[in-house]
């Protein structure tokens, strides 16, 4: 009983979370303060009663439309909602109530946010990316006192892998990619490169699928934040198998 108490907490806790991170997404980049004022819909501006702002089920209710103006509610918002619940879940599940669990909340909000925001903006911002950095160097240095040594090379190693990548093939790789790379080995640690394989694997697959059905041009770009994030979410709970799967082939 206990468990399933402890889901529900996370699965609840993620879908509240989630509604935060789309008012992250939708006013970090437009500039607009995400305390000053309560909840609005961005076409007509009217504000979204409480009832109207329960996660998931008012998008459900309301039939994907605001309520005032009738214009249709993007699909972004029950998505993140239903992505940060389903990841707090699966973070509870693999990792349990621990200092790393919420390492791993934090991340997985940090990087839903940062994905989301780089999919409808092109754009990484440093007011996500550089408070998590420190974040994640400190609780990992505090975990690891006697080790802080190997946070700080994989972070920066990351870092400067990346950026190595983004001066050879600087349309293909911006800055932003690089910085979300220092956040994202802060928190991973060893578990980063297993995490960008993935992501540079995600990436090129999904381009070269898009080149091939002709949705785009080989010289166009795609945000490629997504695929980082999702091969670190995916090296955050199977990292260490990945590894170690490696390792035994050498």
């Amino acid at each position: 009983m206990s468990s399933i108490f402890y889901y529900l907490i996370f699965i609840i806790s993620g879908l509240i979370i989630g509604s935060f991170l789309n008012v992250l997404i939708y006013r970090l980049p437009e500039n607009i303060s995400i305390v000053k004022s309560s909840s609005f819909c961005p076409v007509c501006h009217s504000k979204i009663k409480f009832y109207d702002n329960i996660p998931l089920l008012s998008y459900i209710i309301l039939k994907g439309r605001c309520r005032n103006c009738k214009t249709k509610i993007k699909i972004r918002y029950p998505l993140v909602e239903a992505l940060t619940s389903f990841f707090y879940a699966i973070s509870y599940y693999f990792l349990g109530i621990s200092f790393n669990l919420l390492l791993s909340l934090i991340l997985i909000s940090g990087l839903i946010t940062i994905s989301f925001i780089d999919i409808e903006h092109g754009l990484i911002p440093n007011v996500i990316v550089l408070p998590l950095t420190v974040t994640g160097l400190l609780i990992n240095i505090l975990l690891m006192p006697k080790k802080w040594w190997i946070v700080l090379a994989f972070s920066f190693g990351a870092f400067l892998f990346m950026l190595i990548i983004s001066l050879i093939y600087p349309k293909g790789m911006g800055m932003g990619d690089v910085k979300l790379s220092l956040m994202a080995g802060s928190f991973l640690i060893q578990k980063i490169v297993p995490g960008l394989f993935i992501g540079f694997l995600a990436g090129s697959i999904f381009g070269l699928i898009m080149i091939l059905i002709k949705k785009r041009k080989i010289k166009q770009t795609i945000p490629f934040g997504p695929f980082i994030s999702l091969g670190c979410i995916v090296a955050l709970f199977f990292g260490d198998k990945i590894i170690n799967w490696y390792l035994g082939y050498l």
